[in-house]
């Protein structure tokens, strides 16, 4: 009782904010001071980014506002008010740069400080104190870009969590993410392809690692065009900054999740060399309860079971890496990535099976285990060269990746008496590698138009070893089953050629291209001596367009084709025992998804405030999804299929402002319709849904040194072709403080505060039943410590060198 009134408290105040939010008038721009500039090293004009920009009052010499310089080195700060005023520009190791007499009245709104250079200073500067927040997701013609630092209520946790607070993104008690209502995507770590799945590989990633998450819904041509919702970029931190610098956190919590991980950065001069490691153990212990109805011959089996579960994510990693100007013009850089990675789950199940019409009634014991792990290495190097014009440049890219992945899941019913009565074991091996090579080229026409073209080929190969075991009980041992168990090789190569032109005509900018792929794939199980092959090319347009409307407005639109490759087990043709009560077999002849995707946004900038609202409409052809089926008395099969098309049409919006100066309000909201249709199991089908999903955020600026955050999420039902998946809502907050100077902070989280996660799910068709729902104990508690060595400062990025390619793990 006490969860729902606090719950409905937590509502209303939301919904009385809402309206005094949207009441707020914006600054006419017209009415406001505009100092801007662009901030140099005065020995090697070079940006400086960070650097502090600080606005002082001429009167009483009080800070009246200050921001800090872009990854370009450039500032500009609005909302200034008529009056006299010095501006100060710092950064640490260069003397100060000061500005008098700057006057802004109604006949002088801009002033343009042009190009600052600093010189190197003797001493260390003291800090200005400028409170210079970015905003929480930024918006450009192809992507958003969020900002993590932002997220305290995920800071000690993984990747996955901050996608619980990401615009587009829908995460599960599982862990299972996607966008836009599709699981199909791409991840990209510092815009380079993994070698594990999407999901292990957020997992993988700490969120202490990341500076920026970008969501691409509607990429370029330049992108790789895998996965049917588009591309979430994981940036992580590094610094360029001279010197040696670093980050070490440490953090742990309930239910014994303990971790940790560093940053070392050493740059002198023309060369730079960083050094990174973590290592995070992450149980998330629950309860589930299931039920399945099958009938078969007749025979109507019910199974029931109920009992508790853990399921936990441990691993860690080392990456290196080196980067050296060998001239002005010419730059080369490589980086190392190894880690392990394990996914464990274990469970004490209760199970109750009734056999009808005999009525028979069998109760046992199950024990289950399973295990996803091995090692994994990623190797890149680039090449840059930059001609005379600036813009004009050549990128090379080649990367290797590599991935030992072993897997097994047994399981054994014990009766009464802890005798066992039956079990089973499967397990999977087997290597994979690719290897990528990409040529980028990028010349300005005019003074702002600009033409791409490149090359990008990946080869890869990949071997799958399955293995089944029963237990017989003369031996009283899990013994192998040869005539159950598999070999399959898979081979693949992708060539492309894309080309892309992108300009501007006043406050209209367009981007259009052009990509053609062309693939060779071979699936050969050595068993059965039987070959499956591809020779397909496939072509993908894209259109982006923008226009700048008076006032801060803008309008944006997009037009993708894209392509969702299947799995390699996707397409297995021969059945694999996953354990007792379930079996998989996939499909050779499954045809890759391919997707329309058209996007109309509209955003809008206040001082302090931000709006976004963006339609979206997606067709996928071709549509792939499990389908359900009985195998025997007891068992499910499940198969994958082409059963149809699919239709999203949804708007997402977003509002961002700071209520007050110690309170900013983030609201978040998408809402869809969903349909599909198609055939399965030979009959016509249709179905629909209306979905939705919210996201409120509040961050309170306690003082200069601590915060307080809460945000709450709810997702809606869903459904699939056969079923439906329920919604559910949480709530989490956070407590950060800072000490020595900000070289120190203290996160405490606690995510999940009501218990109210969970996964609930129903799959059914005449002649089955299945319910399943898993609830995770809560509330999560964590508890993070930050160290920044030699005020460790991290490097904004656009993009790294070679940074815009897809891709990624084995798909065929």
């Amino acid at each position: 009782m006490l969860n729902k009134q606090l719950i409905t408290v937590f509502v209303l105040v939301q919904l009385l904010i809402f309206p005094n939010i949207m009441g707020n008038k914006p600054v006419e721009p017209d009415k406001e001071g505009i100092v801007k500039g662009k901030v140099f090293d005065g020995k090697s004009k070079q940006p400086v980014e960070y650097a502090t920009v600080a606005i002082y009052s001429s009167i009483d010499n009080s800070v009246i506002t200050g921001t800090i310089s872009d990854q370009n080195g450039e500032f500009k700060i609005k909302g200034l008010k008529p009056g006299s005023f010095y501006i100060v520009v710092s950064f640490m190791g260069y003397e100060d740069n000061r500005f008098d007499d700057i006057i802004i009245d109604r006949g002088r709104t801009l002033v343009d400080l042009g190009e600052i250079k600093l010189g190197a200073g003797r001493t260390a500067l003291d800090e200005v104190e400028v409170v210079a927040e970015r905003q929480s997701v930024e918006f450009k013609i192809d992507k958003k870009v969020v900002s993590v630092g932002k997220q305290m209520t995920s800071a000690s946790l993984s990747a996955i969590e901050v996608l619980e607070n990401v615009p587009s993104v829908r995460v599960d008690i599982e862990g299972n993410v996607s966008l836009r209502g599709s699981t199909g995507f791409t991840v990209l770590i510092d815009g380079k392809p993994t070698v594990l799945e999407p999901s292990d590989a957020l997992r993988q990633t700490p969120a202490s690692t990341i500076e920026n998450i970008e969501i691409i819904t509607n990429p370029s041509a330049k992108y790789q065009p895998d996965g049917t919702a588009g591309i979430i970029n994981i940036i992580t931190k590094k610094n360029r900054t001279q010197g040696v610098q670093g980050l070490v956190n440490l953090k742990g919590g309930s239910f014994g999740s303990y971790g940790g991980d560093f940053l070392l950065n050493w740059r002198k001069k023309r060369t730079n060399f960083y050094i990174g490691g973590d290592y995070n153990n992450r149980p998330f212990p629950g309860e589930s309860y299931s039920e399945r109805r099958t009938t078969a011959d007749g025979i109507t089996t019910i199974i029931k079971a109920d009992g508790d579960n853990e399921r936990s994510y441990n691993g860690g990693g080392l990456r290196t890496g080196f980067d050296w100007d060998i001239t002005q013009r010419d730059f080369f850089s490589v980086g190392l990535r190894y880690g392990n990675y394990q996914m464990k789950s274990n469970s004490e199940l209760n199970y109750l099976t009734t056999t009808m019409p005999e009525d028979d009634l069998v109760e046992e014991l199950s024990l289950n285990d399973s295990e996803r792990g091995g090692d994994y290495v990623s190797i890149t190097g680039n090449y840059q060269h930059k001609f005379a014009q600036k813009g004009h440049e050549l990128n090379a890219q080649v990367n290797y990746r590599y991935r030992d992945g072993d897997e097994f899941s047994k399981n054994v019913l014990q009766d009464a008496a802890g005798i066992i009565n039956d079990g089973s074991k499967t397990t999977e091996k087997g290597p994979s590698g690719r290897w990528e090579l990409r040529l980028d080229y990028t010349k300005p026409v005019g003074e702002s138009d600009k033409f791409e073209a490149g090359f990008q080929g990946r080869s890869s190969e990949s071997e799958d070893v399955t293995e089944l075991y029963w237990y017989e009980s003369d031996q009283q041992d899990l013994i192998l089953q040869s005539d159950k168990s598999n070999n399959t090789k898979y081979n693949r190569n992708i060539y492309a050629l894309y080309t892309t032109y992108n300009g501007n005509l006043g406050n209209f900018g367009y981007q259009a291209g052009l990509r053609g792929e062309y693939t060779f794939r071979e699936i050969t199980s050595v068993k059965e001596n039987d070959r499956y092959t591809i020779d397909r090319f496939d072509y993908f347009p894209t259109l982006h367009l923008s226009y700048k409307l008076p006032k801060d407005h803008q309008v944006m639109a997009s037009y993708s084709r894209r392509i969702d490759r299947p799995r390699g087990y996707y397409l297995e043709p021969f059945i694999t025992w996953e354990d007792m009560y379930n079996v998989r077999q996939g499909n050779p002849d499954l045809k890759p998804e391919y997707i329309d995707a058209l996007e109309l946004a509209y955003l809008k900038q206040w001082e302090k405030s931000q709006l976004s609202l963006e339609a979206y409409y997606r067709v996928t052809h071709n549509k792939v999804e499990r389908i359900k089926s009985v195998y025997e008395e007891g068992i499910l099969l499940s198969t994958v299929a082409n059963v149809g098309t699919d239709y999203a049409l949804g708007l997402e919006a977003m509002y961002n402002v700071p209520l007050f100066k110690w309170w900013e309000v983030n609201l978040m909201g998408n809402i869809y319709d969903y349909r599909i249709e198609g055939v399965k199991n030979d009959e016509s089908f249709e179905r629909s849904s209306f979905n939705w999903s919210s996201r409120v955020n509040n961050t309170f600026r306690l003082n200069k040194r601590s915060q307080l955050q809460f945000n709450g999420n709810y997702d809606s039902p869903s459904i699939t072709s056969q079923g439906e998946s329920k919604g559910y809502y949480t709530l989490n907050a956070a407590f950060r403080m800072d000490f020595m100077d900000r070289k120190l902070s203290a996160t405490l989280q606690a995510r999940d505060l009501f218990g109210t996660a969970r996964h609930e799910s129903i799959t059914e068709e005449p002649d089955f039943y299945n319910y399943q729902k898993r609830i995770r104990s809560a509330p999560v508690i964590s508890f993070t410590l930050s160290y920044r060595i030699n005020n460790f400062i991290q490097k904004r990025r656009n993009g790294n060198r070679g940074n815009d390619s897809g891709g990624m793990e084995e798909e065929f």
